[in-house]
């Protein structure tokens, strides 16, 4: 192997595959990164039996070869290297030689027969835009569990219907849910029926269809692959009943799909209709005063909000945190509201998610559709007279005492 490229690029494509690198290889050999020679120029690669990452960077290549190396120090390496700077590689023997301008290092390899051979990529299924699939993503992962406990919560579901994504996640105290407009290839893999009794477990050509179009990817993995390959670009989803991957034409991300029963939401969410009080309040407003009364919290201290009489006689927010002889906030923001909870209730929060959910609309208005104090709160974007309906985070409240 001998080749010469610019530093830029190499550090671009290192700092990629290395999102895939362990933290705890389980084999030596997973805590390295593969180099190979190609058509594409050089290709480098990370596995981890779990989450698997490709990228291809342009190369003047003298001899072909493939070299195995420490993914950590050719990441450090590759971050001090200047960006317009021409590194040279070069294989000898045992040691890989990099050269760029007066610097120089000699790098032990790893035996390259021993690493595992990466899993194919998958047939595409659908494409979508980079940035449209990162917004949709990190919109739906702050309700993700980070408890293994149970692992399909946390995961993201995605199903695809027609030319509709939906993305759904939750860890039981709210719950997220995105739709966006993908193209689909038409190419959808061939679920498997279920086995067991006949009478349990007798599926329709529909419903294996829907299985197929149906998955439960790790929520971690999606947030970094596709917040790493975003950008004003396509990027292709394909997947198999074990792994999807997320490839555009030089990178690739893939991961194993989670198992389990994810919860069904259809008919979960409160019809906006169903609301006895609609409230809307300006996002940033609602976020600083949240942040405000949130510093009296303590773990487990909820933020109460009650819609009170303004003194121009219209209404108004109150946000509250704290009671009896622990330290007690208040403020006041101005709002819109149609309808009212019983005897003017308060309904409380925990502030950290009630801060996740009005962030993750992204739009600068948020309305709560309110159906009673202690039943699950469904908050929607609104953006001027138009309700953002792509996006719905539902939040139960907290149960006050007395």
């Amino acid at each position: 192997m001998k080749l010469r490229l610019f530093a830029g690029p190499l550090a671009d494509a290192v700092a990629h595959v290395a999102r895939a690198l362990p933290a705890r290889p389980p084999v030596p050999v997973l805590a390295g990164i593969l180099l190979a020679t190609g058509e594409r120029g050089l290709t480098l690669s990370a596995f981890d039996y779990e989450v698997a990452a490709t990228t291809s960077t342009g190369a003047e290549i003298a001899d072909d070869g493939t070299a195995l190396v420490s993914g950590r120090l050719l990441t450090d390496i590759a971050k001090t290297l200047p960006k317009g700077g021409e590194v040279d590689i070069e294989l000898s023997g045992a040691r890989l030689l990099l050269t760029c301008g007066t610097a120089k290092f000699t790098l032990p390899t790893l035996p390259v027969e021993e690493y595992p051979a990466l899993p194919p990529v998958p047939d595409t299924v659908l494409s979508v835009q980079a940035d449209a699939l990162a917004d949709a993503v990190a919109q739906v992962t702050v309700a993700a569990s980070t408890d293994d406990a149970v692992p399909a919560l946390t995961g993201v579901q995605m199903v695809l219907e027609g030319d509709r994504l939906t993305l759904a996640a939750t860890d039981r105290y709210r719950f997220a849910v995105r739709e966006l407009t993908v193209q689909p290839t038409g190419t959808v893999p061939t679920a498997k029926p279920k086995r067991g009794r006949k009478k349990d477990t007798e599926q329709t050509a529909e419903e294996v269809r829907r299985a197929a179009c149906t998955l439960l990817v790790p929520a971690k993995f999606l947030a970094d692959a596709t917040k790493a390959m975003g950008g004003e670009h396509p990027i292709r989803l394909g997947w198999t009943e074990g792994q999807l991957t997320l490839t555009t034409p030089d990178h690739s991300f893939g991961t194993r799909l989670l198992e389990g029963e994810f919860p069904k939401f259809r008919g979960m969410f409160p019809a906006p209709a169903d609301a006895v009080l609609t409230l809307t309040v300006a996002v940033g407003d609602a976020l600083a005063a949240l942040k405000r009364v949130s510093l009296v919290a303590t773990a487990n201290t909820p933020a109460r909000l009650t819609v009170a009489a303004a003194s121009d006689g219209g209404t108004e927010l109150l946000l509250e945190a704290g009671r009896g002889d622990d330290a007690h906030a208040t403020d006041r923001i101005p709002c819109n509201t149609v309808g009212a909870l019983e005897g003017g209730a308060a309904i409380a929060f925990n502030p950290g998610f009630l801060a996740d959910a009005l962030k993750a609309l992204a739009a600068p208005e948020a309305t709560f559709h309110i159906t009673h104090q202690h039943k699950p709160v469904l908050l929607t974007g609104r953006a001027g007279d138009l309700a953002e309906s792509d996006y719905e985070h539902l939040l139960m409240p907290i149960r006050q005492d007395g």
